[in-house]
């Protein structure tokens, strides 16, 4: 007797040990293959070889962009400490004319800041906001908000919002001058504990509002909350989940609470979320092969893959996916986390690599 219960507790520890291997070869795409197209002619964009994590577009046609991220919770190549940390500023109106650095008011702020992701909010007189997430030192996330001045290109520092619920911070939508959603991608910030939750597939990330002072979880119960994104018209909150591979589409109750409407299932490593201001599309930055990524980061000569995706229709019940670039790693373009269109023009920005400018010729 005892030796059957033995055998039938291997069997069920060898089965839950067996599923989670497939969950894990699955979410890191270990068996897909990457294929290579292009939208149009693409180039590099000069001046960018230390990341371009997060693009933010105005309705102007300018474009911020944060760089010099290093990712958190994870052990990266020592290159990377000496990334320099900016904000960079791409007019899409001059694509040819290349980045500028943003300055930044006051010159103390850069004494502490690491950009990772950005959002946009502009109100009815013009002014343009901009919400980055900050990964203070010691593990001190933060949300800054800036009030951007174009003719002396700087983003003068409005405030800072720290709140014990803002603790693994990856992206942020602007909702108000001094409101935003945000996604914690972990529960946990230490380094080894950060990792354990990603390899075990945890499903302890969420998504916070920030209103008045008062920080709430409005959706929890994720994989990895990645990206985050409004419609535009304000009714449905889009997060990317970058392990589980699809986005999940929220409406916005009035009270700013989320209910849960649909998942889109992508089938690739989904980063950041862009949307269409006009089109309502979902334009996204994507990993087919998220182990290459994990060893990229590690060794930052080795090549990943690279797609940028638009989702047609998110909100209704029949989405249609479109693989709108992608590439093996031999176009020197590795780890894509954001696809920024504007008039025939793609924007693709990477995790800690390049920028790459793409016309868009293709018919959408």
């Amino acid at each position: 007797m005892a030796a059957k219960l033995v055998l039938a507790l291997v069997a069920v520890l060898s089965a839950v040990v067996l599923n989670h291997l497939v969950r894990i070869i699955f979410a890191t795409g270990m068996l897909k293959h990457v294929y290579n197209h292009v939208p149009g002619t693409c180039r590099f964009v000069p001046g960018v070889d230390q990341g371009s994590e997060d693009i933010e577009l105005t309705s102007s046609g300018l474009a911020f962009i944060s760089s010099g991220l290093l990712p958190p919770g994870v052990i990266f190549d020592p290159v990377y400490l000496t990334f320099q940390k900016r904000i960079l500023a791409f007019d899409f109106k001059k694509p040819t004319a290349g980045v500028k650095t943003v300055n930044i008011v006051p010159e103390s702020v850069k004494e502490d800041f690491m950009p990772h992701g950005l959002s946009v909010y502009e109100d009815v007189s013009g002014e343009v906001r901009l919400f980055a997430v900050n990964h203070g030192k010691g593990h001190k996330d933060r949300l800054e908000i800036f009030r951007f001045d174009a003719d002396s290109n700087s983003l003068h520092h409005v405030k800072s919002v720290k709140h014990p619920l803002l603790y693994s911070l990856n992206d942020v939508v602007a909702t108000g001058p001094d409101s935003f959603y945000a996604t914690n991608d972990k529960y946990t910030t230490g380094l080894y504990s950060r990792m354990a939750e990603a390899w075990l597939l945890l499903p302890w990330s969420n998504v916070v509002y920030y209103s008045g002072g008062e920080v709430t979880i409005v959706a929890d119960g994720l994989l990895y909350a990645n990206g985050i994104n409004l419609s535009p018209e304000g009714k449905l909150v889009y997060v990317a989940n970058i392990i589980s591979k699809a986005v999940t589409v929220y409406h916005r109750q009035n009270d700013n609470t989320l209910r849960f409407s649909h998942d889109i299932a992508a089938h690739t490593g989904v980063d950041n979320v862009f949307v269409d201001p006009t089109t309502g599309d979902l334009w996204l930055g994507a990993h087919p092969r998220l182990i290459d990524l994990s060893i990229h980061i590690g060794n930052a000569s080795h090549p990943c893959g690279s797609q940028v995706l638009r989702i047609e229709n998110p909100a209704g019940e029949n989405p249609r996916i479109t693989e709108m670039y992608s590439d093996d790693g031999r176009s020197g373009l590795w780890g894509p986390s954001v696809g920024c269109y504007n008039n025939k023009q793609l924007l693709i920005g990477t995790v800690n690599h390049r920028l790459m400018h793409c016309t868009v010729d293709v018919s959408l």
